[in-house]
């Protein structure tokens, strides 16, 4: 995570995972300055590197290894994120749970679906379902860069 700073704020367990609230932040140039982000997967390896990409642009970011207890923890309306990035495949809920959840109580956050097992039927879905974009694993660095951008700032109508 190299110089960054790290405040655990919170931790909720829930079953098989948790949701760490930490703002990890890299200081520095940042393209993302104080943007809050929730990643959310069970892949411990994928949370941090998500989580060394993000910061390291300003992101202030926290994890879910867990999507029940990331719905859970959105669901307690203590914290607002600009941008919730999740898995599509994770045991319980999957990543359609979460933009399904997500989409219920906070219908303008932006939610960008990660998967290694994309298909155009499920990329409709997630796209049906209100999300923002839809890339598939592995996950090149600029591509994740480029789409938060977008995400977060669309073009004026």
């Amino acid at each position: 995570m190299g110089t960054g700073d790290t405040i655990l704020l919170q931790t909720i367990a829930h079953g098989l995972g948790s949701v760490a609230l930490a703002l990890l932040k890299d200081p520095g140039m940042a393209k993302f300055d104080n943007t809050s982000v929730l990643v959310i997967d069970d892949d411990v390896r994928m949370l941090r590197a998500l989580n060394k990409v993000l910061s390291s642009e300003g992101c202030l970011v926290a994890n879910a290894s867990s999507a029940a207890a990331a719905v859970e923890f959105l669901g307690s309306a203590e914290h607002y994120f600009d941008l919730i990035i999740t898995d599509l495949r994770m045991p319980a809920i999957d990543g359609m749970g979460v933009l399904r959840a997500v989409k219920t109580t906070y219908p303008d956050m932006p939610v960008i679906i990660i998967t290694a097992f994309g298909s155009p039927g499920a990329k409709a879905e997630s796209y049906q379902l209100g999300a923002s974009a839809f890339l598939e694993k592995p996950v090149d660095t600029h591509q994740l860069l480029a789409t938060i951008d977008r995400v977060l700032r669309p073009l004026p109508s």
